[in-house]
């Protein structure tokens, strides 16, 4: 597929650059780098101001508690066999440090403001996390991630600076294909009402829509980390004060969730002590313990489905989807436009007699890097940006690989299919789309949509040609 392709090229020119580059004094020990990293897990950071719920995310998205209690600096999370960490000072050798689980996250003796923390995780198994501490100027986060995660309560000049020096001027680095907006603080909406947090994400769309946003990003999602991860890891005494909760009449309860004050106040909801009050409120927020509530209410009977609830309202599972769909299922493109970011700035500041011939090779492949258009595209219909006819669309979408990037995946085939009957639906979907990209009818938006979808045809009967 085009991905194969693109990995398989751009390896070729780390390698060859490498040749060219070795003893290099700033470029041989850059390259060996990026070619290490080449062949890696994804690396995906969370960015963004300090207190917009970075730490809580990282949580919520692998469902555990890794967090370091006291953090205060740049931590990378990584899959392994047992828990470590290792302190990455600014001069020296990394070396072990204590490394011990604690209620609300993990304490650890690392001085240095650079951590590496080795967990557990299915989730990390493909995807190293990065939670870019407090305040990282995006100098230092985005050369250290293939995907960046950019959360903010609300869309404003420094993050629109962010997402700009993500994109440079140039280069493989001009397709905003490797950021997502996650505009946090989702819960503050409507009381953390239902109706809130679908206020929330009403904002994200109008926000994802506007050209300058669009030209930026991949998508703009509203979440609420705190709720987010307060659902994941649920624990059965928390889901036993909530039900009691739920139980009492609403006009017993009502009155002490209007503020936090009155939540904790002493004498507050007699059924329930103070301590697990407290538990709660800085778990879910007062916002979250409405919602809860009212999805007990209203039909969530079990943890289980408590949770699963919580995580639709808070919006981590539309994140989840988007970072699988958008971020894990593009590694190898992702990867690729890291170490061609990489790759293009040596060569253009770093000149020997070959480095012409290499950078010229490189923008060419970057110019016919269809994954790319693929993404750009994907991002354009999921926002709206670009419309098409509600079957066209569809259609669009799982054939760029919106539901999966495998030949089946993208031809909506089930994997029993015969070599024979995937080379005609593929043909019937390149005759289509051939069709839809040549009609008048159509804007010149659509009409273009409508070629990178005949290419991803193309090159799907390219490579799946029956002898």
């Amino acid at each position: 597929m085009i991905s194969e392709e693109l990995e398989r090229r751009t390896h070729d020119l780390l390698l060859r650059a490498a040749q060219v580059y070795r003893g290099h004094p700033h470029a041989d020990a850059r390259l060996r780098h990026t070619l290490d990293r080449f062949t890696g897990p994804l690396r995906l950071a969370v960015a963004g101001a300090a207190r917009t719920g970075k730490s809580t995310l990282v949580n919520a998205l692998v469902g555990e508690d890794v967090a370091p209690v006291d953090q205060a600096g740049f931590v990378t999370y990584r899959d392994g066999a047992d828990l470590r960490a290792w302190s990455h000072p600014e001069h020296g050798r990394p070396y072990e440090v204590p490394v011990a689980r604690a209620p609300g996250g993990l304490r650890l003796d690392a001085p240095a403001t650079r951590v590496v923390v080795q967990w557990p995780s299915r989730v990390l198994r493909r995807t190293e996390l990065i939670d870019t501490g407090p305040s990282t100027p995006p100098g230092q986060v985005l050369p250290e991630a293939d995907a960046v995660l950019l959360l903010t309560p609300r869309i404003g000049e420094a993050d629109l600076d962010f997402l700009r020096a993500g994109r440079g001027l140039r280069g493989p680095s001009v397709a905003p294909v490797h950021a997502l907006v996650v505009l946090t603080k989702a819960d503050t909406h409507g009381d953390g009402l239902p109706d809130g947090l679908l206020e929330a994400r009403r904002i994200a769309r109008r926000r994802r829509r506007e050209p300058l946003v669009g030209s930026l990003c991949q998508d703009v999602l509203a979440v609420s980390p705190l709720i987010g991860h307060a659902a994941r890891t649920l624990r059965a005494d928390e889901f036993r004060v909530i039900a009691t909760i739920a139980r009492l009449p609403r006009t017993e309860s009502d009155p002490f969730l209007l503020s936090t004050d009155r939540f904790t106040a002493a004498g507050a909801l007699p059924v329930v002590d103070a301590r697990a009050r407290l538990d709660l409120l800085q778990r879910f927020g007062l916002g979250g313990i409405r919602l809860a509530l009212t999805l007990v209410r209203t039909g969530a009977g079990t943890a289980a489905a408590l949770a699963e609830k919580l995580q639709e309202y808070s919006g981590l599972k539309d994140l989840q989807t988007s970072v699988a769909e958008l971020f894990v299922a593009r590694r190898a493109a992702l990867k690729a436009r890291s170490a061609l970011i990489v790759l293009d700035h040596l060569l253009r500041t770093e000149r020997l007699p070959p480095s012409g011939h290499l950078l010229a090779e490189l923008e060419l492949l970057v110019a016919g890097a269809h994954d790319f258009a693929e993404l750009r595209l994907l991002s354009a219909l999921r926002s709206g940006r670009v419309v098409l006819p509600a079957d066209s669309a569809l259609e669009a979408v799982r054939l760029l690989g919106g539901a999966g990037v495998s030949l089946g995946e993208r031809l909506g085939l089930s994997t029993e299919a015969t070599v024979d009957g995937i080379w005609a639906v593929a043909e019937d979907s390149a005759a289509r789309w051939r069709r839809e990209a040549a009609l008048g009818e159509r804007t010149p938006a659509q009409r273009r949509a409508a070629a990178v979808v005949l290419r991803s045809c193309e090159a799907m009967l390219a490579g799946d040609e029956p002898g």
